[in-house]
């Protein structure tokens, strides 16, 4: 087991020295910067942040010296943050952790429980419900969502929050300001949910659908086990086999955040710095930002092979 991670950790330098050639590349290519977007900055200015920051040079030499900061741990300058990328990214980033986690947990209960129900049940009314409603839901663009959650549950019923991660002006401690958080939560959460449970649901359900036509399945139900023994001890166990690997991919996804649901809700996460950043042109953030979402992915895929050797007997035997 340990020569297979080394040797699957191995794989990964060559890719992510073509991602990071990429990266760089096209950024290169994009028009424009930070300092020619600013108005403000007088062209004496402009020329010296042009040569602090080496936006003048080749496209080699941004490579050259941004991949030895990058072996340092440095990912490189934010002119627009006036700060390291790795501070803007430890500072925001674990607050799109606290959401997207959240919505992973949830996520995966919902679509876990709706797919075994909708699978066995296949073809009935709750299956062309559940059906409809997903397609329905996943139809829909996040920004319209999350408005019409704002609409409905903060401006007219004034349930939760409009929006912010804490209340404007407190200054909750201890156990108030969990829960000051979490009220701040609950929408974002619940939109992000119900635009990720959809293509999970649907995961969930064919892979149980294959799952309770095998033989196994039949050979358990002849035996006379209870129809909740079959489904979820033997049937929901294989069926979980190939969903396990997806968990791998979760890992970019939790660190990731959802730029466009974060902006609508004004939640301080990574997602709505990084729309800001495009916005900007502040190149370095975006750079170092989408390479650590890179390493992140490639890990991920690390990490799903590896649960997925773990969980299935049939290719450790190989």
């Amino acid at each position: 087991m340990t020569t297979q991670v080394i040797r699957r950790l191995l794989q990964t330098i060559p890719t992510l020295i073509g991602v990071s050639i990429v990266l760089v590349l096209i950024f290169h290519l994009i028009p424009g910067n930070f300092v020619d977007s600013n108005p403000t900055i007088s062209k004496e200015r402009a020329t010296e942040l042009k040569e602090m920051y080496g936006l003048n040079d080749p496209v080699h030499i941004k490579y050259i010296k941004w991949t030895q900061g990058v072996l340092k741990g440095d990912l490189g300058y934010s002119i627009s943050h006036k700060q390291p990328v790795t501070t803007i990214i430890d500072r925001y980033v674990w607050n799109s952790v606290l959401i997207a986690g959240a919505v992973m947990v949830l996520s995966w209960i919902i679509a876990i429980i709706v797919g075994v129900f909708s699978a066995v049940r296949q073809h009935s009314f709750f299956d062309g419900v559940i059906t409809f409603l997903v397609f329905a839901v996943m139809s829909l663009p996040s920004f319209f969502l999350g408005l019409l959650a704002i609409k409905l549950f903060a401006v007219d019923m004034r349930i939760f929050p409009i929006g912010g991660m804490t209340t404007t002006g407190a200054n909750y401690e201890g156990w108030a300001h969990v829960w000051d958080v979490l009220e701040h939560m609950i929408l974002p959460v619940i939109v992000l949910t119900a635009l990720n449970v959809g293509g999970l649901t649907r995961y969930f359900r064919t892979s149980m659908l294959d799952v309770i036509k095998q033989d196994f399945i039949r050979t358990a139900r002849a035996k006379g086990l209870k129809e909740r023994t079959v489904i979820f001890k033997h049937a929901l166990r294989n069926a979980m086999i190939p969903a396990i690997t997806l968990l791998g991919f979760e890992i970019p996804s939790l660190f990731a955040g959802a730029m466009i649901t974060e902006s609508i809700f004004n939640w301080p996460g990574i997602g709505g710095v990084f729309l800001d950043a495009i916005t900007a042109r502040d190149y370095f953030l975006m750079l170092g930002y989408t390479f650590f979402i890179a390493f992140l992915t490639i890990i991920g895929n690390v990490v799903a092979d590896l649960m997925y050797r773990v969980v299935d007997p049939r290719v450790r035997m190989k």
